[in-house]
Order: C-alpha cells, then sequence, then structure tokens
C-alpha cells in the first residue's frame, strides 16, 4: 500500500502518518528526513537543496523530486510507504505521479486530514515554550498551573513567533490554494479520503486503515 497523508498545521498529521505505516509495517517518508539523510550521505540532490536553503531560496521542485525518486528506489518500500506532507507547494502531484508511475509505485491513496483554520488557530496559536527547559505548554490543552510559569523548571513560558496568530493565518493564507491543487488531483483520480482531523489521533487513524 503506497499513501500520502496530507493536512494543514495542528493536524497532527506526522504522528497519523507514522501510526498508520507502523500499521502497515513501511516506512514513513518525510521530505525533511530525506534531506538531512542526503546530506549526511552527502547525497548531490540533498547537497543542493542545501544551498538553495542556505541562499534564502526555494529548493527547486527537479531537486525536490530527485530526491524522493532516490528514497523510493531503496529496498524498505518495496511493501509500500506512506508519504508524511509530500506533495506540496511547491511540488505538484502531477509531477510527483509521473516519478512514481516510472519506478512502478503510483500512490494508491491521498488521505486528506481536514481542519478548519479556526481549529488550527486553536491549536496553534495556543502553544507555549519555557525559555528555561525547552518543554511545550498549550494554554487550553496542556496548561501549566501557573500562567506563563514553567512547572518543570520554573522558567517563563512564551509564544514563539512562528505560533503568532498573525505568522498561523499567513501560513494558511499559503498553505489552501497550494493543497487545493493536489486535492483536486487526487480527487479527480478516485484517490482522495478526507477525514475529520478534529477527532483524535487512533479515531483517524482506524477510520484511514478502514
Amino acid at each position: 500500500m503506497r499513501l500520502a497523508v496530507l493536512g494543514p498545521p495542528g493536524s497532527d498529521r506526522e504522528t497519523i502518518a507514522g501510526t498508520i505505516a507502523a500499521h502497515l509495517g513501511v516506512p514513513s517518508i518525510r521530505l525533511l528526513d530525506v534531506l538531512q539523510a542526503g546530506i549526511r550521505a552527502s547525497a548531490p540532490a540533498a547537497l543542493q537543496a542545501l544551498q538553495h536553503m542556505n541562499a534564502g531560496e526555494l529548493v527547486p521542485d527537479h531537486v525536490l523530486l530527485s530526491m524522493i525518486r532516490d528514497r523510493l528506489t531503496q529496498p524498505d518500500v518495496v511493501a509500500g510507504f506512506v508519504l508524511d506532507g509530500f506533495p506540496n507547494h511547491p511540488v505538484t502531484a502531477v509531477a510527483l505521479d509521473a516519478v512514481l508511475s516510472d519506478l512502478g509505485t503510483p500512490v494508491d491513496r491521498a488521505i486528506d486530514l481536514v481542519l478548519p483554520d479556526a481549529e488550527v488557530l486553536r491549536r496553534l496559536a495556543g502553544r507555549r515554550t519555557c525559555r528555561g527547559c525547552g518543554r511545550l505548554w498549550h494554554t487550553e490543552f496542556a496548561a501549566p498551573a501557573r500562567p506563563d510559569v514553567c512547572d518543570r523548571c520554573g522558567g517563563e513560558l512564551f509564544q514563539r513567533y512562528d505560533d503568532s496568530p498573525e505568522r498561523i493565518t499567513a501560513g494558511l493564507q499559503s498553505y489552501r490554494p497550494a493543497a487545493a491543487v493536489t486535492l483536486d488531483h487526487y480527487g479527480s483520480l478516485g484517490k482522495l479520503i478526507s477525514i475529520d482531523a478534529t477527532r483524535t489521533p487512533a479515531e483517524i487513524t482506524a477510520r484511514a486503515l478502514a
């Protein structure tokens, strides 16, 4: 089984993709992990990607696809794989399909974790980080005993810049149009499954496996 698990920030996509992959006995593949492994191995595509990133540039589509192609030729993906959050902007699903078709490993299903913008904001904007020990807290889901004070070390809690409502909203405005193109593509092929991501990760995983 070859799956792509897609969803906005805050949808627990990584957890769900990893759980599904473990159940199926196949690897869960994240682009960041592929990049880091490629850099350690001095893989040409990964080193090209690093050069672009160090220059503050977007990594070209063909470089990303080359990294993914290399990863999907490794022996551990023979029985299948779960792509975690890929394809995404700027890589198109059509381009990825061409690579997978060439390898004889097309995506069987794409799972869309549906989460409204308001819920994304609720989950992400409530996160707080301890300046002392780095532990993560949440104003609603994992609140400390005293506001803005870490229970573990007494350090000050702060909101990261990326967790500000403004940054989250800006990210969603970029994510939604790009995601729509990908979802429309898989929908047109009859491969798209949409799941309500406001459910628990266990419920979402059970629905996906069913």
